[in-house]
């Protein structure tokens, strides 16, 4: 029990060879990009460039403004009495 003869292999095998033709006939030929969706594209990378430089150049304004520093010692967090 599943040994298979040499012409059940060999039906198999022509089997696997007939739909690996049939599905590569189905596949759709690829689409090349025009000209226009290239330049679209650049112009959303230039976006994506520019909002992150935006949104780094903010954090780093308002880490200035809050600016935290950290005591050297614990005696400057105590309160002065």
């Amino acid at each position: 029990m599943g040994q298979l003869t040499a012409e059940e292999r060999r039906r198999i095998f022509l089997n696997r060879q007939q739909m690996g033709r049939e599905i590569g006939e189905r596949l759709p030929a690829p689409v090349r990009m025009s000209a226009p969706l290239a330049r679209g594209r650049r112009f959303g990378r230039i976006a994506e460039v520019a909002l992150t430089a935006a949104v780094l150049g903010a954090g780093w304004l308002i880490s200035q403004a809050v600016a935290f520093h950290v005591p050297a010692s614990l005696a400057e967090m105590l309160p002065r009495l």
